[in-house]
């Protein structure tokens, strides 16, 4: 009888062990994933950054394309609006005065 019972409570102990090694292996795979995903959007708002300094620098020197550290900016001006684009995607557009 007492070697039926130290072979349940080595067992359960087993059982116990995996339960925690997967819950351990779910809980790294979640946080790994929020890691990814805010180096992501962290990576989208510098690129967009970077678009936006270029675009000031464009704007800066009167030009209407300006290629630099990975943007092509465009900017097309007409009597209501300034549009600037990135690579064909509007990123700013503002509305000028009289």
């Amino acid at each position: 009888m007492e070697s039926l019972k130290r072979k349940s409570v080595r067992a359960y102990l087993l059982l116990e062990s995996l339960i925690t090694l997967a819950l351990l292996g779910i809980l790294t795979m979640i946080i790994l994933a929020e890691v990814v995903h805010a180096r992501q959007a962290t990576m989208r708002e510098n690129q967009q950054i970077e678009a936006l300094n270029v675009a000031k620098m464009a704007i800066d020197s009167d030009l209407t394309e300006l290629s630099a550290n990975g943007a092509v900016i465009k900017i097309v001006e007409n009597k209501k609006n300034l549009f600037i684009t990135n690579h064909g995607e509007e990123i700013l557009r503002l509305e000028l005065e009289n």
